[in-house]
């Protein structure tokens, strides 16, 4: 029950305690202060006193008492109408006050409250609103003022989180490419070390030795060059061009590249109720891909990779299951999002950040169910954003 509503209640209770009294009091002084009972007895009298006393002063007083009585009887009705009305007036202007008076407390106390959960739900979502034209002493305007203060240490420590973030980020990404980067530049210097050797003797396999050494460097400086594209990916992921788009033949024309892939078998229920939706058709595929390549090699090339879609109405969003019967993986799922985080032995650890970044930009979310041995679900939630 709102607050509004339960002021209407106490104010109606005591309009009824007030009003009611007072208007049956005002009835009863009418009719009893007043004189104002029938009582034929007493007419009856007087009118005998007149007829059966002789003529002099006590006559000429029993026909004045006679007259007067007439006149008050007469005058009966139009004075409890007044008494009435005036009663009514009363009432009406109790009513109104009261109801004056509620509706200025109800306003004053539920305006600053109702501005302080439209406020509250901004900062639920990661705005940092201050309350403005609430100048109130009493505690609705403190605790307005607790909650701007409150706003306004929240954005700075958000500030400063961020800041701390990225000293973080970059200290992880600078590792992380140290680290990728010395993996290749191993074998490249073991092969450049071989090749001077066998130069140095002049021995007659030179010919063959340059051609698998040579061949390998090549496939080490392709090595690097993706992990320097995979960085710069994540690094420079741009900002989405949503079109309206159609998600269900996004999905098929990404199952489509792997339906022929040896030991992979692609299943697809895709909900027919899904209406054109707002998305970056070229990232929505970088996201898929990267969730049916994590798929494959979680399931040694050999398995089933459900993928599944359907609008949900009531809510007003798109949603996408992509389940295989991989191994599956022990650590808390929201780990696999972080950058540099991988379990496979090759790898950069971020074509999942990746997408979760792309998803994100969509305001949507992403996230991942499994269990060890049994495989794992990616459940991916796009609402409808604006183009």
């Amino acid at each position: 029950m709102s607050i509004r509503f339960k002021f209407i209640i106490i104010n109606f209770i005591l309009i009824i305690i007030t009003v009611g009294p007072l208007a049956f009091f005002t009835l009863r002084t009418t009719e009893f202060k007043l004189g104002m009972k029938d009582i034929p007895e007493v007419e009856k009298a007087i009118e005998s006193a007149v007829i059966n006393t002789d003529e002099g002063a006590e006559k000429e007083e029993a026909i004045e008492a006679l007259r007067k009585y007439r006149q008050m009887k007469a005058l009966k009705t139009p004075i409890k109408r007044e008494f009435i009305i005036f009663t009514l007036l009363l009432s009406a202007f109790i009513i109104l006050f009261s109801t004056g008076l509620t509706i200025l407390f109800t306003v004053r106390i539920t305006k600053p409250l109702k501005k302080l959960e439209v406020a509250a739900k901004r900062l639920s979502q990661g705005d940092f609103p201050r309350i403005e034209g609430v100048f109130s002493r009493d505690e609705i305007g403190n605790l307005v003022r607790t909650f701007n203060n409150m706003s306004s240490a929240l954005e700075k420590s958000k500030a400063k989180l961020v800041v701390a973030e990225r000293e973080a980020a970059w200290k992880d990404a600078a590792r992380s490419v140290s680290h990728e980067i010395r993996n290749p530049l191993t074998p490249i210097r073991l092969a450049t070390e071989r090749l001077r050797e066998k130069a140095s003797k002049d021995e007659e396999s030179i010919k063959e030795v340059i051609f698998d050494t040579t061949s390998m460097i090549l496939e080490e400086i392709e090595n690097l060059d993706g992990i320097a594209r995979s960085f710069s990916n994540f690094a420079k992921l741009p900002e989405p061009h949503k079109k309206m788009e159609d998600i269900n033949n996004i999905i098929k024309e990404v199952s489509y590249l792997y339906s022929e892939y040896e030991g992979i078998e692609i299943e697809t229920q895709l909900g027919k109720e899904i209406p054109e939706w707002p998305v970056d058709s070229d990232r929505l595929k970088e996201v898929f891909i990267n969730i049916i390549k994590n798929s494959i090699e979680a399931m040694d090339g050999k398995g089933i990779i459900k993928i599944t879609s359907w609008f949900d109405e009531k809510l007003s969003n798109v949603k996408i299951s992509v389940e295989d019967n991989g191994c599956g993986f022990s650590v808390e799922p929201s780990m696999i999002f972080v950058p540099n985080f991988t379990t496979k032995k090759k790898g950069t650890g971020l074509g999942l950040a990746i997408s979760k970044r792309i998803i994100e930009a969509h305001n949507g979310t992403i996230e991942a169910r499994s269990k060890e041995g049994e495989g794992t679900e990616f459940i991916i939630t796009i609402p409808k954003g604006v183009i």
